[in-house]
């Protein structure tokens, strides 16, 4: 099962691509941690009311709520402190369960690789999105000017997302 962090669910609900994130997962559940769907929930309180959608999906059960453990909660106690609640969090239920993790965080994806936890990056959710033929290339050029537009984000590798 797939994990998702906060700020890869909120860069999709920020272009209104949620659906399409999850049909690149096939039968596959995605699923959040509590601490993320209360980062997304205080998000919404803020007034971020494009976050409402992720909510809304994991109310409706489209994306699953996964508890954790008593002993993922200690795990995750002892995670570096710069993490956050739905970072750690994440991070022992997966690193427990051998779930792969939807991040976009680069400290958090750096500690991935160093620990060996199995992860997707946006550019590599972007770039399996064409490469499954759930959107075309040009799809994809669009999602990338949508994200670096509405989510203050910058591709530094925007062509390598799009090579074969």
């Amino acid at each position: 099962m797939p994990l998702a962090d906060t700020n890869i669910l909120s860069t999709f609900a920020k272009i209104d691509q949620l659906a399409l994130l999850l049909r690149l997962f096939g039968n596959q559940r995605v699923g959040v941690v509590p601490a993320v769907y209360v980062e997304f929930q205080v998000g919404v309180h803020k007034g971020y009311t494009d976050l409402q959608a992720v909510v809304k999906l994991i109310q409706q059960g489209r994306i699953d709520l996964v508890a954790p453990t008593a002993q993922e909660i200690f795990q995750g106690d002892v995670l570096p402190a710069s993490f956050d609640a739905g970072e750690r969090e994440t991070l022992a239920v997966a690193k427990t369960r051998g779930y792969t993790i939807l991040t976009n965080e680069t400290q958090i994806r750096n500690w991935y690789q160093r620990e060996q936890i199995e992860y997707w990056d946006l550019p590599g959710l972007l770039r399996a999105l064409w490469r499954t033929n759930l959107a075309s290339r040009e799809q994809v050029r669009s999602l990338i000017d949508q994200i670096e537009a509405k989510d203050r984000i910058v591709f530094r590798n925007r062509e390598a997302i799009l090579q074969e």
